[in-house]
């Protein structure tokens, strides 16, 4: 009796919840997801797609390079087709962390995982994709700050920090922890110049998971935004301006539009692949799958260098 009755009381008692842990009427509820639900298929193609373009510019640099003709086709970037082929990937991994934000029981581990192996990966990051000198630094009676000093201090961070950094926005809204939202967006706009795909990479993020429930939505606010990421000049100067020609008047060719068009236009055929209305996971994965092969790819790339 007595023990039945001190349950009884500290069931009354109301207990302290971490930082992770929230009732059900806090946390903001999981969107049904109206367009490619199979990501494990997209990861699939995602990571591939990371090879190849990691590929292209580290190992086959003087691979073919794809050029256009023609009046507005001209403009676009020239890559090789491996880099090319390689943009693909970026949107997929966006689209991939939304999903991931929207069904994940605990977002919080989801976001620390992230981040911390960014940490973890970054100085083979570093010397893998040829921002410090390869091979150069020792690791012999070495201390944290030199490795800080190294190969992050001053240098750009790899594709898990923007990952990490849109969770934790999108982590901060559904938990409505809006000091800690609005300090991952005061983080990212900081770190602009450093993260991969800039503060560009975390609202794509961002953009993915507000319309999951809203495919037609989406995909429109994706592809202007995409628009003013790749073609800023587009806006402001318009594809084609009205000129007077004597007594009349016609639409010119501005070609100023298009120049300084950014290489993640070719990002923009994933959407056809994103916005598939598949409604069942036909792809099963690990769910860890990714965080092998990220540190994976980048070591049989270091390991290439290295034998030249």
């Amino acid at each position: 009796m007595r023990a039945s009755a001190m349950e009884e009381n500290n069931a009354l008692v109301p207990q302290k919840r971490r930082f992770w842990q929230h009732s059900e009427r806090q946390i903001v509820p999981p969107k049904p997801v109206k367009s490619n639900v199979d990501t494990g298929m997209l990861k699939i193609f995602a990571c591939l797609l990371m090879l190849c373009d990691h590929m292209g510019k580290m190992i086959f640099p003087d691979a073919y390079v794809l050029t256009f003709t023609g009046e507005v086709l001209s403009y676009l970037p020239r890559l090789n087709i491996l880099r090319v082929i390689g943009r693909l990937a970026m949107p997929m991994f966006a689209y991939g962390i939304a999903v991931g934000c929207n069904y994940t029981h605990n977002i919080w581990k989801y976001a620390f995982r992230l981040l911390l192996m960014g940490i973890l990966v970054h100085p083979l990051y570093q010397e893998a994709m040829g921002h410090v000198a390869l091979g150069k630094f020792t690791w012999n009676g070495i201390l944290p700050l030199d490795i800080y000093r190294y190969y992050f201090q001053g240098k750009n961070l790899n594709i898990l920090f923007t990952l990490g950094l849109g969770t934790l926005i999108i982590g901060g809204y559904r938990h409505r922890r809006y000091m800690l939202m609005c300090f991952a967006i005061l983080l990212t706009v900081a770190l602009h110049s450093r993260i991969d795909y800039g503060y560009e990479g975390v609202f794509l993020i961002i953009l993915f998971y507000a319309f999951l429930d809203r495919p037609l939505v989406s995909f429109v606010a994706v592809l202007l935004f995409f628009i003013n990421w790749c073609m800023p000049r587009l806006i402001t100067d318009y594809a084609f301006v009205l000129t007077k020609q004597g007594t009349s008047y016609a639409l010119k060719f501005n070609e100023t539009a298009f120049k300084r068009i950014s290489s993640e236009i070719y990002a923009l055929p994933s959407l056809l692949l994103i916005y598939l209305p598949i409604r069942k996971r036909y792809v099963k994965l690990p769910k860890r799958i990714f965080y092998f092969f990220y540190p994976a790819h980048l070591l049989l790339i270091y390991m290439l260098l290295l034998k030249g």
